[in-house]
């Protein structure tokens, strides 16, 4: 019962997932879902939707605010994008895939650092098959405060 690594997605395959999952649930593929899509899936950080509704305006791409929410809401249901709480008021996304990390996150600076533990996930596996538990996908946020802000006490 282990956890699969996440295939990396393409802008076509990420595409196809979406209209997939519009289709399901008797949505449209619009333009503006597509744009939305596309400046998604060209980002490799952790943003919010202001951060993105920001790096839009800039690129002269006009969308709403509630358009980018309901997206982004979508994108995230329909497995595109994992929804991470880093205690800031608001949601952060990033696009699916890559590497099983975990974030840590500085409670003075608000920092995130991602960090890659085989063992951490080998735990979660193991704890998942004592209890019978198929492990599909896990997120873990853990607070703290980072090395930078220790040194500035």
């Amino acid at each position: 019962m282990q956890e699969e690594k996440p295939k990396e997605l393409t802008f076509e395959s990420a595409e196809e997932i979406y209209k997939q999952f519009l289709q399901r649930n008797k949505m449209f593929y619009t333009r503006e879902r597509a744009v939305i899509l596309e400046t998604v899936m060209s980002r490799s950080d952790h943003f919010s939707v202001d951060e993105l509704l920001f790096s839009m305006q800039k690129d002269k791409l006009r969308v709403s605010r509630a358009t980018l929410y309901r997206s982004l809401s979508q994108l995230a249901d329909a497995g595109i994008l994992i929804e991470a709480d880093f205690g800031h008021g608001h949601m952060h996304y990033e696009v699916m895939g890559g590497e099983p990390h975990e974030h840590l996150v500085c409670t003075k600076c608000s920092s995130v650092i991602e960090v890659v533990s085989p063992d951490f996930i080998k735990s979660l596996q193991d704890l998942a098959a004592q209890e019978h538990f198929q492990l599909s996908s896990h997120k873990t946020q853990v607070f703290g405060v980072c090395a930078g802000c220790q040194k500035d006490k």
